[in-house]
């Protein structure tokens, strides 16, 4: 397990860094490859992480009050980080800067059915579920949930990696609480749409 875990987390690393750190290409066709080969390969190591019958309205409604919630984590830390580093406000605009790289339709069809649903089945799904089988519950949340923060290193933006950083220990809280992948998925999904286009904090 160790060598195929560690190999996939490599994997990720060098796609995030594509990602991130290549300044050739679009960035969405890009975070879109990355994550279709992630899940991909997660896969075809370790099986489907979720069935349907997981599916059901409770679990999809818990996924839309987290992103709720989620959203005011960060509403609230936006203006926290505003006021202690002089940096932030930049940098957040950066990030919201990529929303100009692709048109608003699409970069939402490539949150709500790419990179949200993706990036559950492979950081949930396979890197924290196979941390948690190998080295138990509090060990495996840890390891998610800073190996996800981790490969946004690449794009050397502070704010970015504290976000990834804090959106993944939430998500990961909230798949350790529920125990499977729906309420995430819808989460994430939900927030990413919110967050980015709708109702964008800056």
């Amino acid at each position: 397990m160790d060598r195929r875990y560690w190999g996939l987390v490599a994997l990720a690393a060098a796609g995030f860094g594509w990602v991130f750190g290549c300044p050739h290409g679009n960035f969405w066709v890009k975070i879109t490859v990355t994550v279709c080969v992630l899940c991909t390969a997660a896969v075809a190591v370790a099986g489907w992480p979720c069935r349907r019958q997981e599916w059901r309205l409770r679990e999809v409604v818990i996924g839309a009050v987290a992103a709720v919630v989620l959203y005011g984590i960060f509403w609230a830390g936006d203006a926290l980080a505003a006021a202690l580093f002089g940096f932030a406000p930049r940098q957040v605009e950066a990030i919201y800067a990529i929303r100009e790289l692709g048109h608003p339709w699409a970069v939402g069809a490539v949150l709500l059915l790419v990179t949200s649903p993706g990036e559950e089945l492979f950081w949930r799904g396979y890197i924290q579920r196979q941390a948690v089988r190998r080295w138990g519950e509090v060990s495996g949340f840890t390891v998610g949930a800073l190996l996800y923060g981790a490969v946004h290193l690449a794009s050397g933006n502070v704010m970015l990696v504290m976000a990834a950083l804090v959106a993944g220990l939430f998500w990961c809280a909230l798949y350790r609480w529920r125990g499977t992948l729906t309420a995430c998925i819808v989460s994430h999904a939900l927030w990413t749409v919110g967050v980015f286009l709708l109702f964008p904090i800056r």
